[in-house]
């Protein structure tokens, strides 16, 4: 796990750097341009956590990472005080800082920073022998990233070959993950989640229905009612992308990704409903795994707000009532009220993130509708 190497290298260099007091990586996302904090390693309290700003926002930081560049700054105090970051390092005295970006060959990544309480610290000497452990902390986050675009890429391909895309579009994806991260920061101090953890929930959120790729196209994109055989058949897509995942970590060797096993439970767990009642092992209430508990909630919200071949889409008021209405029966309460809570988010993301052929958002469900979209 990367946190746990950080923490490592850290305090392996406080032998020889005793005044360097924090190292923090933010990771980037180039299609919403956010940097987002990732991991980090303190002495005291930690200053930052749960937090993102697009990366345009700054200009000293956009104009680092198109020269690839290494900045230091000698006296924190100096810098404008309005921006959040910069306020929230003063204010946890910190006075100096060395900043870094990272790259994958031509693809930035992510940035480094190192902070420390004493004002210039970074010197020339100090960053020349701080070099090392700089390209060190760079190949360590290289080497956590890229196997999760490997897989990310190889189940895009499986979608491609099997049409898939035609029901659960680019869109939906993207928009489901964002709603999964959006609760996940909500309730990420309740839940134990640490930054780390909600971005993997948010990587991996998207890959839930990944053993759909196996069912006949019939049954995904039939209009109306699924006879119980096709209900059935349908459901047999857990166990098809138990399988699937199952085969990529092994055949890519991607056993040591870090929370690997947060990926196997989004895949096998975000049917199962929090009363006992879903599928397939039947796990209710805090048996089922929080990132679980999490994608179904956003990806049911997507559901239902999105026009699918069996159906109008939902306003997003009726599809918080349908939520609100199964909050302690179907879904966790607390994912429940992180999503109805955030509505101006839920808004933003669907206004960024819309479908090429947006659906009429109105109206309410056929009959079978509710069953269909929380047990299939």
């Amino acid at each position: 796990m990367l946190s746990s190497q950080i923490e490592q290298i850290h305090y392996n260099l406080n032998e020889s750097f005793p005044g360097l007091c924090r190292i923090s990586i933010a990771i980037y996302d180039k299609n919403t341009d956010m940097l987002k904090t990732f991991t980090q390693s303190n002495q005291g309290a930690v200053p930052i956590q749960y937090y993102s700003s697009r990366l345009n926002k700054s200009e000293s930081l956009s104009r680092l990472v198109e020269e690839r560049s290494t900045r230091v700054i000698d006296d924190i105090t100096l810098l404008n005080e309005d921006q959040y970051h910069t306020k929230k390092i003063k204010d946890a005295g910190y006075r100096s800082s060395l900043t870094y970006p990272i790259y994958n060959r031509d693809t930035f990544i992510g940035i480094l920073f190192m902070n420390a309480k004493e004002i210039g610290f970074f010197s020339e000497a100090i960053v020349k022998r701080l070099s090392i452990f700089i390209h060190l902390i760079s190949t360590l986050l290289i080497a956590e990233t890229q196997p999760i675009k490997t897989l990310n890429g190889a189940v895009a391909t499986a979608r491609e070959f099997s049409r898939i895309k035609d029901e659960e579009t680019g869109a939906h994806l993207a928009r489901m993950s964002h709603y999964s991260r959006v609760i996940a920061l909500a309730i990420a101090e309740l839940h134990d989640l640490n930054d780390e953890a909600i971005e993997y929930i948010f990587q991996f959120s998207p890959l839930h229905d990944v053993g759909k790729v196996g069912i006949p196209d019939s049954i995904i994109l039939k209009p109306g009612a699924l006879s119980d055989a096709e209900r059935r058949m349908i459901q047999t897509h857990v166990s098809i992308g138990e399988s699937i995942i199952h085969t990529m970590v092994d055949r890519f060797d991607l056993g040591a990704v870090s929370n690997v096993q947060m990926l196997r439970n989004i895949v096998t767990y975000h049917h199962e409903l929090y009363d006992g009642s879903g599928y397939l092992r039947g796990l209710k209430g805090d048996e089922i795994p929080i990132e679980a508990r999490i994608t179904t909630v956003a990806d049911v919200f997507d559901a239902l707000t999105t026009k699918r071949s069996y159906k109008p889409a939902w306003s997003n008021a009726d599809a918080f009532m349908f939520l609100e209405d199964n909050k302690g029966i179907k879904f966790d309460p607390d994912c429940v009220d992180a999503l109805v809570n955030n509505a101006e988010l839920v808004e933003a993301i669907q206004n960024r993130f819309q479908e090429d052929m947006p659906g009429d958002r109105g109206g309410l469900p056929e009959s079978d509708l509710q069953l269909r979209l929380v047990a299939s």
